[in-house]
């Protein structure tokens, strides 16, 4: 078994707990250890590490939407150094199988936090950026959990969310629209959560065509 990040050999510890675990390893202890989870105390709807039980972007948003079209947010690490590089190489540089690095934990968070019947909907890229990565990173993490995927969302918006200000991602226009029927109990799925703009206009469209539950899981809290 080789680690998906830094493709150095992993040898498997024989303990009593590891001695009936199948499941095929796919981090070396280093690079585990360098990926840091997102733990509180953090914001109940958004998991923003914070000390107060609504962030200041999550208040913003209620009062940007009346109701927020967001449910709730669960993201599974922190957007420290070495995630920044790991992240560059994997939708700037085409190193698609580190996505198979964050498997069981992605797994494990979506069992823990939503509804069996849940569809997915990954994130839709615009045509340009799925020119440039040949991927969608969110359609990657999504496939991931092996839930049935929603493909009725189209983004007609072509900026990157990552050459905008703060400001800029809180008061764009809604990117996404439907081309099919939303489901009821929907999860967005997305690779960085960092003001949440992204998402909630995801949520937005979703709601307004009728889906009564709209959550996200995402790899990384900015």
């Amino acid at each position: 078994m080789h680690c998906k990040i830094c493709l150095q050999s992993i040898e498997k510890d024989t303990t009593w707990s590891t001695l009936f675990d199948f499941r095929e390893r796919t981090l070396c202890s280093s690079c585990d250890e360098q990926l840091e989870k997102n733990q509180g105390p953090t914001c109940k709807k958004c998991m923003k590490r914070t000390e107060e039980k609504l962030c200041s972007d999550c208040m913003f948003w209620e009062q940007h939407f009346q109701e927020d079209p967001l449910d709730r947010n669960v993201s599974i690490y922190t957007y420290n150094e070495f995630m920044k590089e790991t992240m560059a190489r994997f939708k700037y540089r085409g190193d698609y199988e580190i996505v198979h690095a964050w498997k069981d934990p992605f797994q494990r968070a979506f069992n823990k936090y939503f509804p069996k019947e849940s569809q997915l909907l990954p994130i839709p890229l615009a045509e340009s950026r799925f020119s440039e990565r040949g991927f969608n990173q969110a359609e990657a993490l999504a496939r991931l959990l092996e839930q049935p995927l929603f493909a009725g969302m189209i983004r007609t918006g072509q900026e990157k969310q990552s050459k905008k200000s703060k400001w800029e991602r809180l008061t764009a226009d809604n990117p996404f629209k439907l081309t099919e029927t939303s489901p009821e109990t929907i999860v967005i799925i997305d690779d960085i959560f960092t003001t949440g703009s992204t998402v909630r206009f995801a949520a937005q469209v979703l709601k307004d065509a009728g889906a009564k539950s709209v959550s996200s899981l995402t790899l990384i809290r900015s």
